[in-house]
């Protein structure tokens, strides 16, 4: 049973190796987490100003993707007092989009098989450029790479509970909060993240000549 578990799918069919497709587990994973914590800031500063949880949860989550982080930046920026914060969030924002830009590429493409050209050792994916454009596009990604993209959204997902973490203890007295949360009186608003660079998509598999 052990054997099968550690070949499965293989031989039937070979989506990629195990180590490329764990790392792209995690950074699924770890994503949706992030996510998830990034929809809970929009509820934060509507629910001190006494609206229906269910009325915030029925504009928020009508919006598209792109609105919701829009809506975000427009409810801080209304009812936020403390500019460091709201710069803060805008930050994260940035760096949540890159999350979702760099899941997205890497999730919803084709795993393009080394044998067509490249190292073995090294993920390849293709997709399609955009939902409307035909061409494809390629990316090229070790093992270490997928890790430290892992590491980049689990990195976002906890940065993102420390702000609503901060912004939930912010001004309370002991009496007022969980016991939870009372471990966490005294922490600062967390420093703004780094925000990485696109992946580099590629207009050709790499290591494969052009046609003459």
């Amino acid at each position: 049973m052990a054997d099968s578990e550690n070949t499965w799918p293989r031989p039937h069919y070979n989506p990629g190796s195990h180590g490329h497709l764990h790392a792209l587990g995690v950074i699924s994973v770890c994503y949706c987490a992030f996510e998830r914590g990034v929809n809970g800031l929009y509820e934060l500063h509507p629910l001190e100003q006494k609206m229906p949880k269910k009325l915030i949860d029925l504009y928020y989550f009508g919006l598209n993707e792109d609105k919701r982080i829009s809506a975000i930046k427009d409810i801080f920026q209304t009812y936020e007092k403390d500019r460091s914060v709201i710069a803060t969030v805008n930050n994260l924002l940035e760096y949540f989009q890159w999350c979702r830009e760099t899941r997205n590429t890497l999730l919803h493409a084709e795993h393009y098989p080394p044998l067509f050209g490249g190292d073995p050792e090294t993920l390849h994916l293709t997709k399609r450029a955009g939902k409307r454009e035909p061409k494809q596009v390629y990316v090229a990604l070790g093992l270490e790479r997928l890790r430290e993209i892992a590491d980049k959204m689990q990195a976002g997902r906890e940065q993102c509970a420390r702000i609503r973490i901060y912004l939930r203890v912010r001004g309370k007295h002991v009496h007022e909060l969980d016991h939870g949360l009372m471990l966490y009186m005294h922490e600062p608003l967390p420093e703004k993240l780094i925000v990485p660079r696109p992946l580099r998509l590629l207009r050709r598999p790499p290591s494969v000549p052009m046609p003459a």
